[in-house]
């Protein structure tokens, strides 16, 4: 029996991992890095191990010798880092500790997507043509293979998965710089640059089938995921059971993943990933041999614990020998800090509270929340942006859509940017909501319009004024017992600026006077009351509640109008920096990859000036202007802060 378990990971896998450990009495070992050491999953398990650097997790001898220091018995892998190492699982069983995870050889057999498909050919598994490229990531090598290349294409790092190291091609020309950009991105983020290219299946369903086999020869199916909602090849949403998938096709999918298992001879838990054609054939991608991310759709439509059942089978327990049968729908949706073009944000999560939750992890819940930070939480460049994933179960996958959309739309997330707004569009769409789901919803539909329209910022930018002045009028000795309204003169307009996150600015002029607020260009609203952190307006006969939060340089309004950020701007700024017309600033921290054009070379708008890498993905920062550049102040290897000038283009 496991009695101490250590997660060789961080975040909310690792805090998921912990909670079913404390249910079942066993103790926890956390590790981190040095830009962990405040994470919440360090302070929640029983005992932690400092790794050091922060890439210190793909260390498979510093996590073994911090399991052999901190007395643990047995290792969880989670996912992402080493968690399809077989050289770790087999670190970790040689030191004589319990490997929650399928064997060295089995997680060998699925690691390398070029040898996976040829297994599964093998095994009778309907696979797509696949194109090897090798370590060297020469597109002359899938050239040479292919007497006229038929695109498109997709370009895929056969070491890793999450998006990375994925390129599309659609013109045979883009081919070489495709293939040199995804070697990159695949030996960055996965210490292997080998590649492969497969046929790109136009109008496809990403459908996976949760797997779960013991030692004994029993292998569950329990279902499959709808994974179809992407942006930049990375999973966005996530519902089980898929709107698309019939009994008998289910039933289909459901063997081929077991005939899969059962061809490396998998115990534990994993995940057959297949794409399923317009016309409704299915082709095998990829097999994750270990938990993922989405799990927790399948725990709650089929009612059952996958990390316990992966303790359990790691103990040698038998399966029942048929899965547990599913019952309504679920659906997940993972919140990114990330702004309208996907770029990672850093900095801090001032606030985070999501209404109606049952629990945090919590098994068998409507509305269930499994995050990696809390309220004042600092998010920072080395790890992956994904902030929590937010899951709504309900009989019906309407209730569930609508339940999961309410939810992300009253969340109090301050302080950062995040994807929330594109989440609750796209569960509020009409052609989501009626299942016509494919990998190419979000480039259909790449809607970033904000929750709060154009009326709704300006009523919140009033608000927040009003909120300002409450606090001003409260903090004041004398004033402070005297009623919002009060004056015994009439007095001047006071006036706050905004800044939008759109870039607009707002100028809110008012005045409290014996009859209320009178603010100019809001004929018809009404104050009803005031406190620093909540204004009620009434707009003609309608009564709106704002709540507001101010943080150091930003303000943060709620409502049942939408979310909306502002930045204070002030009326009377101190100097800054001057920066030259045409300068292109760094959008996030990061390091410079590449730079693609010398000083005094001529571009044109949208063509790639510098290449940044920032969490494991390559960023193209483009020129908004035809010019020529007249100054650049990086190279690559340089490490670039958030707004840093990386060249200025003089238009002409």
């Amino acid at each position: 029996m496991i009695e101490r378990l250590l997660v060789a990971n961080r975040g909310e896998i690792a805090r998921r991992v912990f909670r079913t450990c404390r249910e079942l009495g066993i103790g926890t070992v956390a590790v981190f890095s040095d830009a962990d050491a405040s994470a919440p999953h360090v302070a929640e398990a029983d005992r932690a191990v400092r790794l050091g650097a922060p890439l210190s997790y793909l260390d498979p001898a510093l996590v073994v010798d911090a399991a052999r220091r901190a007395g643990a018995d047995a290792v969880h892998p989670g996912y992402g880092f080493l968690s399809e190492n077989a050289a770790f699982a087999r670190a970790v069983l040689d030191a004589g500790l319990t490997w929650i995870g399928p064997s060295p050889e089995a997680v060998a057999a699925m690691g390398s997507k070029i040898e996976a498909k040829a297994l599964m050919a093998e095994a009778g598994v309907p696979v797509l043509p696949t194109f090897p490229i090798g370590p060297g990531g020469l597109a002359e090598e899938l050239t040479r293979q292919l007497p006229e290349v038929e695109t498109p294409l997709l370009i895929k790092a056969s070491a890793g998965g999450g998006g990375r190291g994925m390129r599309v091609v659609r013109d045979p020309a883009d081919l070489p710089a495709a293939v040199e950009a995804a070697h990159r991105e695949a030996l960055a983020a996965f210490g292997d640059g080998t590649l492969f290219a497969e046929p790109l299946l136009e109008g496809a369903r990403h459908i996976e089938v949760q797997i779960l086999a013991d030692a004994h020869g029993t292998v569950w199916a329990l279902g499959e995921r709808e994974c179809s909602i992407q942006r930049r090849h990375q999973k966005v949403i996530e519902e089980a059971p898929s709107p698309a998938v019939t009994p008998e096709l289910r039933r289909e999918l459901c063997e081929a993943a077991i005939r899969a298992a059962r061809a490396i001879g998998y115990v534990g838990a994993g995940t057959v990933e297949f794409l399923l054609a317009a016309g409704g054939g299915f082709h095998f991608l990829e097999m994750n041999t270990r938990l993922q991310v989405e799990h927790p759709v399948t725990e709650a439509v089929y009612g059952v614990d996958l990390v316990r059942l992966q303790i359990e089978v790691a103990e040698g327990v038998q399966l029942a020998a048929l899965p547990p049968s599913p019952v309504g729908h679920a659906i997940e949706a993972r919140l990114y800090a990330e702004d309208a073009d996907g770029r990672p944000q850093t900095g801090v999560l001032h606030r985070f509270e999501v209404p109606g939750v049952d629990g945090e992890f919590a098994l068998g819940a409507r509305l269930r929340l499994d995050s990696g930070v809390v309220s004042g939480a600092e998010v920072g460049v080395h790890y992956d942006p994904m902030l929590a994933k937010v899951v709504a179960y309900a009989q019906t996958r309407g209730q569930a859509a609508r339940r999961l959309a309410g939810a992300l739309a009253r969340a109090r997330v301050h302080g950062l940017t995040t994807n929330r707004d594109l989440l609750v569009t796209v569960l509020r769409h009409p052609e989501f909501l009626s299942g016509a789901l494919d990998t190419g919803f979000l480039d259909r539909h790449p809607s970033t319009a904000p929750l709060a329209g154009p009326e709704a910022v300006r009523l919140s930018a009033l608000a927040a004024a009003v909120a300002a002045a409450e606090g001003r009028r409260a903090a004041a000795p004398v004033l402070g017992g005297l009623p919002t309204g009060w004056r015994n003169v009439p007095s001047r307009p006071q006036r706050a600026v905004f800044e939008t996150e759109a870039g607009e600015r707002l100028e809110i002029a008012y005045r409290f006077t014996r009859d209320g607020l009178r603010a100019e260009g809001f004929d018809g609203v009404a104050l009803v009351s005031a406190a620093p952190d909540a204004v009620v307006l009434e707009e003609e006969g309608v009564r709106h509640t704002f709540d507001v939060a101010a943080y150091p340089g930003v303000v943060h309004v709620d409502s049942p109008l939408g979310p909306v950020r502002l930045t204070p701007v002030d009326r009377l700024p101190e100097p800054v920096e001057q920066v030259a017309p045409g300068s292109l600033l760094a959008p996030m921290p990061g390091t410079v990859l590449r730079v693609e054009v010398a000083p005094g070379d001529t571009v044109t708008a949208g063509q790639p000036v510098v290449v940044l890498e920032a969490m494991k993905m390559e960023h193209r920062i483009v020129s908004n202007a035809s010019g020529a550049v007249s100054a650049l102040n990086v190279a690559p290897g340089r490490q670039v802060e958030a707004g840093a000038v990386l060249a200025v283009i003089e238009e002409g």
